[in-house]
């Protein structure tokens, strides 16, 4: 989701075309999630909401921001969630999540509010300000017990990146990411995620992906990122396996929620592409 600046200075003037003014109502999970897991008034989290966002929009103009698609829990709506509560809430196991390019850290708040323990969890993004301002959001600075991590997943380097190496994660969400890269630079940061995974371990997660898989103008003018199909997605894993001596199983499908073919970053070949990376060995 921002995991990647933007860095031209003309920026602020296209920025504006993924800024939504107004917020007219937030939709029931992630209201629920404000209201019983924050303790925030129903009447107050629209106001709340907005507060947030504009103070994230200055830092970080991207479009989940602006449009407050940081709103929908993408996490609640896959297929394996209750598995993964299941998986991440068990006594038995010392069951490890981490969240790549987690944003304010919501889809992790949600696991909390539905009872995974909060020391099991971990946020990584590249931008120190949206974490920051997650603790604004949820107002659970005091509370929570879940590590946040600034770290660049291309550069994957340094005693944070080697602490979580050694941790080893059973469920990886990581959704909004790949598809901000090219394609060489996303075999790059596959490989080091998946370093990160114990064995049997997923990564799950959605992304914009296409019918047409190929390159598409990105977020910084001039720039390039690649959108992929379920094939295409499966070859480039294939790749990471023979990298790093590993072996990966790839589910995935294509459909069109919350894709808006009149979007000029979206366009009718565009695809929500919902995924499922298990590794085999």
């Amino acid at each position: 989701m921002s995991m990647s600046a933007i860095t031209d200075t003309s920026a602020f003037e296209r920025n504006r075309g993924w800024y939504q003014t107004d917020l007219i109502e937030v939709n029931e999970p992630f209201h629920q999630l404000l209201e019983r897991y924050s303790k925030i008034p129903s009447s107050d989290i629209i106001d709340h909401v907005k507060k947030i966002r504009d103070r994230a929009f200055e830092s970080s103009p991207y479009p989940c921001i602006g449009l407050f698609r940081f709103t929908n829990l993408t996490l609640i709506t896959h297929p394996l969630y209750d598995k993964i509560v299941g998986i991440l809430k068990s006594e038995s196991t010392d069951a490890a999540y981490l969240d790549i390019g987690c944003c304010f850290g919501q889809d992790l708040r949600r696991l909390v509010f539905d009872g995974v323990p909060s020391e099991r969890l971990v946020g990584l993004d590249i931008e120190r300000p949206l974490l920051e301002l997650g603790y604004d959001l949820f107002l659970d600075r005091e509370t929570l017990k879940s590590h946040f991590v600034i770290a660049d997943i291309l550069e994957a380097q340094g005693k944070t990146w080697e602490s979580l190496e050694e941790r080893g994660f059973d469920v990886i969400h990581c959704s909004a990411v790949f598809h901000l890269f090219t394609l060489d630079r996303q075999v790059i940061a596959a490989k080091h995620i998946a370093r990160l995974v114990k064995k049997g371990g997923i990564i799950i997660g959605r992304q914009m992906g296409s019918v047409k898989p190929g390159d598409v103008p990105a977020l910084t003018k001039g720039t390039f990122s690649y959108r992929h199909d379920v094939d295409t997605f499966d070859a480039m894993w294939k790749k990471v396996g023979e990298a790093t001596q590993t072996r990966w199983n790839v589910e995935g499908v294509m459909d069109m929620v919350n894709i808006n073919p009149n979007n000029y970053l979206e366009g009718e070949d565009s695809r929500r592409l919902l995924f499922t990376v298990t590794r085999i060995e």
